[in-house]
């Protein structure tokens, strides 16, 4: 039998991502959705059952598992409520806003034994895969020095959408940040210091530019994002004791997911040649450069995960402890910009 899946909240993350990525998967049946006042949902989904609230889709005795794709602010109190009713959850990316909440989730989680996860698709970025297989095969040596970025050029403040407005968990460190700061993470570990520099540079309410400095034994990430980055820069950059590895350009699973590819279609996730990443290597006393094909990407693999899972045949595709580690660091970025120090990650 399918898992029943409902959707709560239907913009942008559950039409591009979630809804295409469940219908894709065998074991998960994309059954309802909380759709407060448009139609969207069953225009794309005939058979989906809609609520127009979320206290009436709590009482819904058959959907198993919600997908808590609401603005950020709301993750915390609506997981609550999903788990307390007996749901499985997974939450869309930031996890939540304060790490204490993501304690008390995992907590309830665990003392009920039912499933949470977070959806930080990007752990399936082609492009990430294949950084990953650079610093696994030692193709630069020992790493030294990594620069992860994820801009735009959007010079105009979007004033009716809720990532801009000033409340909790807005802003690019929380959308953006979640993604940059698990990728390291699943690199490197936990950081011994961290350094943030946290700017509004377009005159809005909230935070559209961030450096977040992760600092190692014998190696500094740098992770960034910015709305006024006109000019192309590199999405990955890998120095290492025997040369670099420099990747451009964004993984295409998204546009793919825009324009209704089928998330089983064997092309989805195929980086353009284009953008294969270039890697620099010193040998007799000479730099060779050489392109990398992209791996595949798979965002696919996190709902196989999440419903294997559920069944009782494997682990959970995220674990909600490192989606929490992500918020405390965080946490961290904002009292480190506050201050305009280094801090301890320890303490």
């Amino acid at each position: 039998m399918s898992i029943k899946a409902g959707i709560v909240g239907y913009g942008k993350a559950a039409k591009i991502f979630h809804a295409p990525l469940i219908q894709a998967v065998n074991d998960l049946d994309f059954y309802s959705v909380v759709e407060r006042s448009s139609d969207d949902a069953i225009q794309q989904y005939p058979n989906v059952e809609v609520f127009r609230n979320f206290k009436d889709i709590l009482k819904d005795d058959v959907t198993e598992l919600f997908i808590i794709t609401t603005p950020n602010h709301l993750h915390y109190q609506m997981a609550m409520e999903a788990l307390s009713a007996g749901k499985h959850v997974v939450i869309d990316k930031p996890f939540t806003v304060t790490f204490e909440e993501a304690k008390k989730l995992i907590r309830l989680a665990d003392d009920l034994d039912l499933k949470l996860s977070v959806f930080q698709n990007r752990r399936w970025d082609g492009d990430f895969k294949t950084v990953e297989q650079i610093i696994r095969d030692q193709k630069v040596g020992e790493v030294v020095e990594v620069v992860s970025t994820f801009n735009r050029f959007r010079n105009q403040v979007r004033e009716n959408k809720w990532r801009e407005k000033d409340q909790p968990g807005s802003g690019v460190l929380y959308d953006l940040g979640p993604h940059l700061i698990d990728q390291s993470i699943r690199l490197f570990g936990k950081p011994d210091h961290l350094f943030a520099d946290i700017r509004e540079q377009r005159g809005g309410v909230t935070d559209d530019y961030f450096e977040v400095d992760l600092h190692y034994p014998n190696l500094k990430v740098k992770l960034k994002a910015g709305m006024l980055v006109a000019d192309p820069s590199p999405r990955f950059t890998i120095r290492g004791t025997e040369g670099a590895f420099v990747k451009f350009g964004l993984d295409p699973q998204e546009q793919n997911l825009k324009e209704g590819k089928n998330p089983k279609s064997p092309d989805l996730g195929t980086d353009s040649e284009n953008y294969w990443g270039s890697l620099y290597k010193w040998k007799n006393n000479e730099m060779s450069v050489e392109k990398v094909k992209t791996l595949a990407g798979s965002y696919i693999t996190f709902y196989r995960e999440m419903a294997a899972a559920i069944k009782g045949e494997g682990d959970l595709p995220v674990d909600p402890n490192d989606a929490a580690y992500v918020i405390y660091l965080i946490e961290l970025a904002l009292k480190s910009n506050l201050e305009g120090k280094r801090l301890d990650v320890s303490k």
